[in-house]
């Protein structure tokens, strides 16, 4: 499964499927993503079936003991070094656990309203956030963002900036419901009408495409100054990490990715900025006849407007890629993307198509070089 030879963090190779077993106690393991740093720290998030998950940490040194003595919850593998934290164990999260236990009390003020149900967990990420679904008594669900280091009021103040500024037109945000300072959670209003995925799939043509393109146009319109930044620079440096990420863990697809990465570290064009979403995926743009929802604006920043779109090109053909999308269709969007992209958008193209090389990178899995050449393929 993971066979990564890190003189630092030996234990990397020597995670076996009997291994993974061991450690985490459970007769399935499945690897669900790896986040490594070489030579100082690897996360590997896996699920164990029956809806179980949790995370595998390996330190440079002796970390991984020490918190394990910290923690009563999780488990130190002396033969490869591993901490492993069952769900919802987390200890650069604890606020996880405190939010499930305390689900009653906290869940009102940040809810808007009582609770019905406990939390369904929907996106879960070591270390960084646990996104909940939670049914709410009077109203349609809420959806709480618990995010590591994040300061919910920055986030909420930015939600009514962008929410006012698109008064008025047929595009919207989520809108922001809650927070709790102490959890670092962030409550949001579910969105109207289905996911452009959904729409898109369904369709006999592009049109909701053309919408999810108009939507992110008028978001570029916006005028907000957000505090992030997406510059040049550090997308430059994302793309490296990337091609990082490919060389530990598929190096039979590190040559075509370097291409790639040679284009972009080659020339970084000027690159005018307006605000950006920063995390546009099919899914993050609801359709609700001619009204557009977006959703998962944590990453909104300044940046180039071509990335926005540059990332709905990728998320066509991933869709396509994994059978979502036929590629007839897949294409005619792609094109239409590209029509209303501007001068820096090849370069926001080769950025993206590695950042998607390396989320298969992170599942490394006998398939993964074919589907990193094919995504590389398509985005060229």
């Amino acid at each position: 499964m993971i066979a990564t030879d890190d003189p630092d963090l030996p234990g990397l190779s020597r995670l076996c499927p009997k291994a993974l077993r061991r450690i985490t106690g459970a007769k399935t393991v499945s690897l669900a993503r790896l986040r490594y740093r070489p030579g100082r720290r690897a996360i590997l998030h896996v699920e164990t079936g029956a809806g179980g998950q949790g995370a595998l940490w390996f330190f440079e040194g002796g970390k991984g003991r020490r918190l394990a003595k910290r923690n009563g919850a999780a488990v130190y593998d002396t033969e490869t070094g591993a901490l492993y934290e069952p769900f919802p164990n987390d200890h650069r999260m604890p606020q996880i656990r405190e939010f499930l236990d305390r689900f009653d009390t906290i869940a009102p003020p940040l809810l808007g309203g009582a609770p019905d149900g406990m939390p369904e967990v929907l996106r879960y990420r070591p270390g960084l956030s646990c996104t909940f679904r939670c049914g709410v008594a009077q109203g349609g669900p809420v959806y709480v963002k618990l995010i590591s280091g994040e300061k919910p009021e920055r986030l909420a103040a930015m939600n009514r900036r962008i929410s006012e500024g698109l008064r008025g037109g047929p595009v919207f945000v989520a809108r922001a419901v809650g927070t709790d300072a102490g959890l670092s959670a962030i409550a949001y209003a579910g969105a109207r009408g289905r996911p452009l995925d959904a729409t898109l799939a369904q369709s006999e043509g592009i049109e909701p495409l053309r919408q999810g393109i108009d939507a992110i146009s008028r978001f570029s319109e916006l005028k907000i100054t957000p505090e992030r930044r997406m510059t040049g620079a550090n997308l430059t440096a994302r793309a490296a990490e990337s091609v990082a990420m490919v060389a530990a863990t598929v190096p039979e697809a590190l040559p075509v990715a370097e291409r790639v990465f040679a284009r972009v570290d080659g020339h970084v064009p000027s690159l005018e900025c307006c605000p950006i979403h920063g995390d546009v995926k099919l899914e993050h743009l609801f359709l609700d006849g001619g009204e557009t929802t977006l959703i998962d604006i944590e990453s909104v920043s300044l940046g180039p407007p071509d990335h926005d779109l540059a990332q709905l090109y990728g998320r066509i053909w991933m869709a396509e890629l994994e059978g979502l999308l036929p590629e007839p269709r897949a294409a005619r969007a792609a094109e239409e993307v590209r029509r209303a992209a501007g001068p820096g958008f090849e370069w926001s193209r080769d950025v993206v198509a590695l950042r998607l090389a390396k989320y298969f990178a992170q599942r490394p899995a006998p398939e993964a070089p074919r589907r990193i050449a094919a995504i590389l393929e398509r985005m060229g």
